[in-house]
């Protein structure tokens, strides 16, 4: 049977033959958990740093690029695909038949919220809505153009894949410039998988949160106390393995001197520090970090909100293994070529 054929651009849409198994990569990622989870978070933390930073404003971000994953869904149900040049070449992309109910179901956001950030971006000039219809002109396009982001994801994905590489169901392993080069040229087709995974991700911590500024703010607690796990397992402090089911635990548990304060998360995150004081004092009020005598804050065992956490915790390492493994069966066991 011949390859479908997009019949504007005479481009083939390769097709996937899955080979790899998810669980082989969730087990590489469990063996490697602490290097692992600090080049993720790290990586999580500069993808929603730059956002904030961008827009000031995460659940509009989250609206925003909902909206262009629906635009790249389309193009992929019609066996059609973009590069990143052609993509960002485009005077403008349609969206027909919008359903605010349907956004508002996926992101878990009241739907006259969802409304009021179309509404904003429309004011930004980033989009306009025509009937039921929203259409993104070139300056709405270009400011989801993602440079930076594809080489970060790029470093990141290299990692895994030195990680993974030289296993026999693996083989090698791919460098950063192969996998910035392959997501620039099949970028509607990973760039709508990339957002497959991060939307569910900031959805799932807005719900635990109440909302994603404060995501942020515990995050950069989280990452410092990453930070003293990986010092303490490197120092041979840690008795016990550390498996994905353990690894918050470990986290909360470990012994650390200074937490970090409320001005360096704000210079780190770009969230206002009024802002990020406010978020630390409901974070405390849940039990879920404390502030020591030098007004800097830790995590803390128990609380309200750890076992969500948790729970949270273990649902995105299966997200990011599914991700993973979907995006080496593209770039390793596809007829997708360099």
């Amino acid at each position: 049977m011949a390859e479908p054929v997009d019949i504007r651009t005479k481009k083939i849409i390769p097709k996937i033959e899955q080979k790899f198994n998810k669980s082989s990569v969730l087990e590489s990622l469990e063996r490697n958990i602490l290097s692992h989870w600090d080049t993720w978070g790290k990586f999580q933390q500069a993808w929603t740093n730059r956002a904030y930073k961008s827009y000031r404003d995460l659940d509009k971000y989250i609206v925003l690029i909902y909206l262009i994953k629906e635009s790249w869904q389309k193009l992929a149900e019609k066996f059609q695909y973009q590069t990143m040049d052609e993509f960002y070449e485009s005077e403008f992309v349609t969206i027909e038949k919008i359903n605010l109910i349907q956004i508002s179901n996926e992101l878990n956001i009241p739907k006259e919220t969802i409304r009021r950030k179309v509404n904003e971006l429309q004011l930004d000039g980033i989009l306009k809505r025509e009937g039921k219809s929203i259409v993104f002109n070139r300056k709405g396009i270009e400011t989801q153009k993602p440079e930076k982001s594809i080489d970060l994801l790029s470093a990141f994905i290299e990692k895994k894949s030195k990680m993974m590489g030289g296993q026999e169901w693996f083989g090698p392993a791919v460098t950063k410039l192969e996998i910035a080069e392959f997501v620039r040229k099949y970028f509607t087709i990973v760039w709508l998988r990339f957002f497959k995974l991060q939307i569910p991700f900031l959805t799932r911590h807005r719900n635990v949160f109440q909302d994603l500024e404060t995501w942020i703010v515990w995050g950069n607690i989280a990452l410092s106390h990453q930070y003293h796990l990986a010092k303490a397992a490197e120092n041979e402090l840690i008795q016990e393995p550390i498996t994905i089911k353990s690894y918050f635990s470990n986290v909360t548990d470990v012994k650390i001197v200074r937490g970090i304060n409320a001005s360096s998360i704000a210079d780190i995150s770009h969230i206002p520090r009024a802002t990020v004081i406010r978020k630390l004092k409901w974070l405390v009020k849940q039990d879920c970090i404390k502030k020591n005598k030098n007004l800097e804050y830790q995590m803390k065992k128990g609380g309200k909100l750890n076992k969500s956490i948790q729970d949270n915790f273990i649902l995105n390492q299966n997200a990011v293994a599914e991700f993973l493994t979907d995006f080496f069966d593209y770039m390793k066991n596809s007829n997708f070529k360099l």
